[in-house]
């Protein structure tokens, strides 16, 4: 593996933990048959969550490609 830094291994791990738990979320992805804005309120739900899904994603893939460009 890349050589991380303390601090970019102990924020990998807690990111992996809250990516872990966000894919058990019941809005990470839309059920079959959900058509978008007739809910407004659970659209909105729906957009956060993946929204923090991708932002947590992108930061991993950040932490582990400063990692590898720093070996």
């Amino acid at each position: 593996m890349w050589k991380m830094t303390l601090k970019q291994r102990r924020r990998h791990s807690q990111l992996m933990a809250q990516l872990e738990a966000m894919k058990r979320s019941p809005y990470l992805k839309l059920p079959k048959g959900y058509k978008p804005g007739e809910n407004p309120q659970e659209d909105q739900k729906y957009h956060e969550v993946q929204e923090a899904f991708m932002k947590a994603a992108q930061e991993v893939h950040a932490i582990e490609e400063a990692a590898r460009q720093a070996t």
